[in-house]
C-alpha cells in the first residue's frame, strides 16, 4: 500500500498561518482562491476550525450519536461529509480524491507543505521561527515589518499583494510537480515537464496519465480509466508481485502490457 508520504508529495500545500485569531486568514485565503482559479488551476482547500462542526441535535448528529462512523448529508446544492476527525492534515489529504493543488487555512506547524505567515507585530517573527519549519512567505499590513522581513533573508509581501503571492505559488507548484517526473517529456509528446505539470495543475490530465509519477495506466476501449492515487499504487504493487511469480528474469521489468479481451 502506498505511504502517506508518496502521495503528499504529489501534492503541493500551502498553509496560512498566524499566532493569533482575527489577522484575515480566511480573507487572504479567499482572495488567493479567486486569483488562483482565474489562472485556471483546480484547488482544494482544507480549513482548520476549533469550532464545533457537528450540532448533536441535528439529524446527521443524531445518526453520528447514534453509532455512526460517517454520516453523508446530501442535497442538490451540496454534500457534506462527517466522520471521525483526522489526526492531522497528512492524513486528510491522503483521504483525499487527487487535487494538484491543496490551500490550507492553519495547521500552523505542520510539516506539510509550505507556510505562508500573518504577521502583525515584528516580535512574532522569532515565535513563528521556533513553531514553523515550513515558513516560505510573511504577509503583513505593516510595510516596515515587510522591508525588515526582507533584510534578514525572508520571502515577504503586503497583504494586498494577492495576485503576486499567487503567481509565486503557481511558478513553485509547477516546479514542485514536474519535479515528481523522470526521463525524457518527449515520451509525452511535450518539451519540457513544466509543460505536463501545467496540464495537472489545470486538471487537464493525471499525474498518472503522461507518465509516470503513477505506475499503472488502465485503458478500457482505448480510453484512460481514472484512478484514484492509492488505487494506482495498489493495483501497480499487487501486478508486479504477480508477473514476478510467473517470469523469472534476473532484471526487474521496465514496462508491462496485459491485453484483456471480453466477448
Amino acid at each position: 500500500m502506498p505511504s502517506i508520504e508518496e502521495i503528499v508529495g504529489l501534492t503541493p500545500v500551502y498553509r496560512i498561518v498566524a499566532l493569533a485569531s482575527g489577522v484575515g486568514k480566511t480573507s487572504l485565503g479567499t482572495e488567493l482562491v479567486s486569483e488562483l482559479s482565474r489562472r485556471g488551476v483546480k484547488l482544494a482547500v482544507v480549513k482548520q476550525t476549533h469550532e464545533k462542526i457537528l450540532d448533536e441535535l441535528s439529524d446527521p448528529g443524531r445518526y453520528k450519536l447514534a453509532g455512526a462512523q460517517t454520516v453523508f448529508v446530501s442535497s442538490p446544492e451540496l454534500t457534506l461529509i462527517y466522520r471521525e476527525p483526522f489526526t492531522g492534515l497528512k492524513e486528510i489529504i491522503y483521504a483525499m480524491k487527487y487535487h494538484p493543488l491543496v490551500l490550507a487555512e492553519g495547521f500552523l506547524g505542520s510539516n506539510v507543505g509550505k507556510a505562508i505567515a500573518i504577521v502583525t507585530d515584528p516580535s512574532q517573527i522569532n515565535s513563528l521561527i521556533k513553531v514553523e519549519k515550513g515558513l516560505w512567505y510573511i504577509v503583513s499590513n505593516d510595510y516596515e515589518l515587510v522591508e525588515k522581513s526582507k533584510s534578514i533573508g525572508f520571502n515577504a509581501l503586503l497583504i494586498d499583494e494577492t495576485e503576486h503571492l499567487a503567481g509565486e505559488i503557481y511558478k513553485d507548484a509547477l516546479r514542485l510537480i514536474a519535479s515528481k517526473f523522470k526521463g525524457s517529456p518527449d515520451t509525452c509528446g511535450a518539451g519540457s515537464w513544466t509543460e505536463i505539470a501545467e496540464k495537472i495543475l489545470h486538471g487537464i490530465i493525471m499525474p498518472y496519465e503522461c507518465p509516470f509519477a503513477f505506475p499503472l495506466r488502465i485503458y478500457v476501449d482505448g480510453k484512460i480509466v481514472e484512478l484514484d492515487p492509492k488505487i494506482a499504487r495498489i493495483a501497480a504493487s499487487l501486478l508486479e508481485g504477480f508477473i514476478g511469480s510467473i517470469v523469472e528474469t534476473t532484471e526487474k521489468p521496465k514496462r508491462i502490457k496485459i491485453e484483456f479481451i471480453m466477448e
